[in-house]
């Protein structure tokens, strides 16, 4: 069957006219669709052909909260490809196609397919996009989520990669902390490096004047694109989906190092304070001090009620507000003992996020059983000796969104929900097996496997 020749003037090529146009694309040829744009948008006839189903997506990939890396900035050429068939795109309209596997240069005002010469002009003063059906892109030498925004100036381009904040955080995760380290570790180190994100972006992101949030290394966050990608950081992202820190209704900058002290105490944020029998006596009112107690710890470990024993009274005192009298650099009193004739005081360091999480910290409290909210708890509470977890905006209630593709999610082993108070963990009960007899021994695990933690993805209010 001879394919028909079909032709359009720029008067005829209206939005509606397109609309119905692109109902037909499957039915016409490459070629006569190259023609139809090269018209359109004063093409050179040497163009590459915009395959049909080409036309059929968005350049712009699923996003809640955008977020925008600067992968080069300011360079005179910037090289892309794609893994699927894709196209460039400005104006949210197809120019160019893209051939998988093929690399492509943009330079200042063109685009090129770097095998054949075929190029196609790109308007100054607008953003083009290099995009995909699968939201794969490679540029810098690197593969990545999302899309490849490039702001195309005279005598540079920069490309910018463009994708959801959650995708991002799957290729910060692993490249800030080994994928091999303990989940819990890992999914407290994807709430801290969600939270300093969600601080640096929009208009108080200090590379805005180069058109850009934050730039994929030390400088912001470590960020290697889908390279990096593993597992279990997939499954600490997820797990924690839309999770960030807060402060007096603002988010709170997840600040984090390898370590944060020169000794293991202080990398685990844990301090000692020596409180003289004189002053303690004179702080809580009980005169001749014998013993100090903590009678009750709250869910997230700080001492809430202390009893100061006397020879002649006794008082219960409450023990926020005691190391605060103590000016201790947070609530967190973890526990006292005394030393000769002076109370020792072991407690949390300074709190808030002041120095910052400690990674490999962070590791060693998840493999001694912590929850990831409690190794939060550990380095960012508040003053008052609580630790803030909200949704940002939108991942309340995020079944609604699609699942971010990559690996099948682990089983489920129990429900954590999140309340106003601290985090609670519900552990159903337990199913007897058929015959009544307990199950058979679990095979000796190896020392530096990584212990069994609970699935958190179910969130309520």
């Amino acid at each position: 069957m001879r394919r028909p020749k079909i032709t359009l003037t720029r008067r005829e090529l209206t939005p509606l006219s397109l609309a119905v146009f692109l109902l037909a694309l499957s039915f016409i040829s490459p070629a006569a669709i190259n023609q139809v744009l090269a018209k359109a948008k004063g093409a050179p006839s040497g163009a590459a052909p915009v395959q049909g189903m080409m036309l059929g997506f968005s350049p712009y990939p699923p996003m809640i909260h955008p977020v925008r890396i600067g992968i080069t900035n300011k360079a005179p050429v910037v090289r892309v490809a794609v893994w699927q068939p894709g196209a460039v795109f400005v104006g949210g309209r197809p120019i160019f196609a893209l051939k998988p596997g093929m690399v492509y240069g943009i330079t200042p005002g063109k685009v090129t397919e770097l095998a054949t010469g075929s190029s196609m002009a790109l308007p100054y003063g607008e953003r083009a996009y290099v995009s995909a059906p699968d939201y794969r892109v490679w540029t810098a030498n690197r593969w990545y989520r999302g899309c490849v925004e490039i702001i195309n100036m005279p005598g540079y381009v920069t490309a910018v990669n463009l994708l959801d904040m959650e995708e991002y955080l799957l290729g910060v995760v692993p490249s800030e902390m080994p994928s091999s380290w303990h989940l819990e570790a890992l999914k407290s180190q994807a709430v801290a490096a969600r939270s300093y994100a969600y601080a640096h972006v929009g208009p108080g992101a200090k590379w805005k004047s180069d058109g850009f949030d934050m730039v994929p290394d030390v400088r912001d966050q470590a960020y290697k694109g889908l390279a990096a990608e593993a597992n279990s950081t997939f499954h600490a992202v997820h797990q924690t989906r839309g999770l960030i820190l807060k402060d007096s209704g603002k988010v709170k900058p997840g600040f984090y190092r390898a370590t944060v002290g020169d000794n293991e105490f202080e990398n685990l944020n844990i301090r000692k304070s020596t409180i003289s029998q004189t002053n303690l006596e004179r702080v809580t009112g009980v005169k001749n001090i014998v013993g100090v107690t903590v009678r009750q710890w709250d869910a997230t470990g700080n001492a809430v009620r202390v009893a100061i024993m006397g020879t002649k009274e006794a008082k219960e005192v409450y023990g926020i507000a005691l190391a605060k009298m103590l000016n201790f650099a947070t609530a967190g009193i973890l526990d006292v003992h005394e030393e000769g004739p002076n109370w020792v005081f072991t407690c949390r360091g300074p709190g808030n996020g002041a120095r910052g999480l400690s990674q490999h910290g962070a590791n060693k409290l998840a493999k001694g059983g912590w929850r990831f909210d409690q190794i939060l708890q550990q380095y960012y509470q508040d003053p008052d000796g609580k630790l803030r977890l909200e949704f940002v905006h939108g991942y309340h209630g995020v079944a609604a969104y699609h699942p971010m593709s990559g690996p099948k999610p682990v089983k489920k082993a129990s429900t954590v929900n999140y309340t106003k108070g601290p985090l609670i963990e519900h552990d159903g009960p337990k199913a007897k097996p058929a015959d009544g007899k307990e199950g058979d021994k679990e095979d000796e695990k190896d020392k530096n496997s990584t212990p069994p933690v609970k699935d958190d993805t179910n969130f309520s209010p």
